[in-house]
């Protein structure tokens, strides 16, 4: 039976264990992998050096979610587009572009990492979230937020749907 997995996206050395194990389940038994960002992050070019160790202008806009809504596209596609890697080996399994999808959380929401995500779990009937092991061992946690690892394994636990899977 095709199977609908969560992969959130997160910085780790690990996370391609994830995509890995996400790609074996979907090559086995069919479905669809949704990569789910976090936050949207402005791509480096962006950024102005002030070198003066404070926040500039992007990073107070970014915060307070006044920006143009063009940049807000362009980086949601360059986060998209840096997903080439885990791409590859997806495709190295024999998972399509049809089998994949991205999301991103809704910026609106202010009640933290673990829950949009556990949020977008029950809302998308997902049956896995599939999480890296790096993430837990490095306590990964998203710039700005409050949300750990195990927050976001509890959430995901308490809605007694989506199976969670650490690879």
């Amino acid at each position: 039976m095709a199977k609908k997995i969560l992969l959130p996206v997160f910085p780790s050395d690990r996370f391609y264990e994830a995509v890995v194990r996400a790609g074996d389940i979907v090559a086995q038994e069919g479905g669809l992998i949704t990569f789910a960002f976090t936050q949207v992050r402005p791509d480096e070019r962006s950024y102005e050096e002030t070198g003066d160790g404070q926040p500039d202008e992007l990073d107070v806009a970014v915060d307070t979610g006044d920006y143009d809504a063009r940049d807000l596209e362009g980086w949601r596609q360059k986060q998209v587009a840096g997903l080439e890697d885990a791409r590859r080996l997806l495709y190295e399994r024999g998972v399509g572009d049809h089998q994949m999808d991205y999301l991103f959380a809704d910026e609106a929401d202010t009640e933290g990492t673990a829950q949009a995500i556990a949020d977008e779990a029950a809302a998308g009937a997902y049956d896995m979230v599939i999480l890296s092991r790096g993430y837990f061992e490095n306590e990964v946690n998203e710039p700005g937020e409050d949300s750990t690892p195990q927050d976001l394994a509890t959430a995901v636990q308490d809605l007694e749907g989506p199976l969670l899977i650490v690879a």
